[in-house]
C-alpha cells in the first residue's frame, strides 16, 4: 500500500498550534512545521522565520533560497492547507503581537514583551492594519497568548489584491530567473572588480614605497572598502553558491584581510 497523503489543515487548528507554541509557515499551499533548533542555525537569522508563523511564506522562501535549501525545509512538511483563489487568510505571527517563545525551569513558555496597537485612521503615514508594539513595562505573562492576539487588524488591503501582488512578484521573479540573472558572471561581473582591488593594491604599495605614507594609507583604505562588497557576496553564498567554499573565501577577506570577523553578521559555522 501506498504512503498516506500528509493531512489537510484547518486555519483554525493551525492557530491553535501556533498558540501552543509551534512555528508553523506555509509554502505553496502545504504547511512546514520549523523545529526550535533551526530557529538558531538559520542563516537568516530566526526574526526571518518568526514573522512569518502563521502566513504564507512562499514568495519569500523562493527569492532568498536555493533549490537545494527549499528540498530540505520540504523534509519538515507536515501537512496541506486550502489557498484559494484568493490566497491564504494569513493569521498575525505571535513576535509581532509582542510574544516569545523563552525557555524556563519548566520548560519553553510564552512571555509577553510588549502590548500590541495599531491605528483607527488611515494616513499617509501609516495604515489601519499596521501593528505597533509598546512597551508598558512589567507585563503579565502569567497568561498565554489567545487567538485574538493572532489575528490581524482589519485592513483595506483585501486578499484578492493581496493574492495579484504575489502573481505579479512570482511573474517577475521567473523572467530575472530566465534570464540567467541569479547566475554569478565571473568575468564579467568579478573580473572588473578583480581589477579594481589589483590596481588599489599595487598604487598602496608603491606610494609607500616611495615614502608617500599618506596617499598609501588613502588608497589601502579604498582597497578595504571595496574588498567589503565581495565579502558580503560571499555571506550571502552568492559567488560560488557552495556554503563552505563562500564562507572560506570571506573568513579569508574579512577576518584575514579587512581584520573584522565575518561572524558579525552571518553565522560561520
Amino acid at each position: 500500500m501506498g504512503k498516506p497523503d500528509k493531512p489537510l489543515w484547518s486555519r483554525q487548528k493551525i492557530a491553535d498550534h501556533i498558540l501552543k507554541g509551534e512555528n508553523l509557515v506555509i509554502y505553496r499551499g502545504q504547511l512546514i512545521r520549523i523545529p526550535p533548533n533551526w530557529l538558531e542555525e538559520h542563516p537568516g537569522g530566526s526574526i526571518a522565520i518568526l514573522h512569518f508563523v502563521g502566513r504564507d511564506a512562499s514568495d519569500e522562501i523562493e527569492a532568498f533560497h536555493s533549490d537545494t535549501a527549499i528540498h530540505r525545509l520540504l523534509k519538515y512538511a507536515i501537512g496541506h492547507v486550502q489557498v484559494g483563489d484568493q490566497g491564504w487568510d494569513p493569521l498575525l505571527p505571535p513576535i509581532a503581537a509582542g510574544w516569545i517563545r523563552k525557555v524556563s525551569s519548566t520548560g519553553p513558555r510564552w512571555h509577553r514583551e510588549a502590548e500590541r496597537m495599531h491605528s483607527d485612521h488611515e494616513s499617509h503615514f501609516t495604515s489601519t492594519s499596521q501593528v505597533l508594539l509598546v512597551n508598558r513595562g512589567d507585563l503579565d505573562s502569567s497568561v498565554d497568548p489567545s487567538i485574538a492576539d493572532i489575528t490581524p487588524p482589519p485592513t483595506t488591503l483585501s486578499l484578492k489584491a493581496q493574492t495579484a501582488h504575489s502573481k505579479a512578484y512570482k511573474a517577475l521573479h521567473q523572467r530575472i530567473t530566465g534570464a540567467g540573472l541569479y547566475q554569478t558572471r565571473y568575468i564579467t561581473g568579478y573580473g572588473p572588480e578583480i581589477v579594481r582591488y589589483t590596481f588599489l593594491f599595487i598604487i598602496a604599495v608603491v606610494a609607500y614605497r616611495f615614502g608617500w605614507y599618506k596617499t598609501a594609507a588613502l588608497f589601502h583604505g579604498f582597497l578595504w572598502h571595496q574588498l567589503v562588497f565581495t565579502a558580503h557576496d560571499l555571506g550571502h553564498v552568492g559567488v560560488t553558491h557552495n556554503w563552505v567554499i563562500d564562507r572560506i573565501l570571506g573568513i579569508v577577506i574579512a577576518n584575514f584581510m579587512g581584520g573584522l570577523s565575518i561572524s558579525w553578521w552571518t553565522k560561520v559555522c
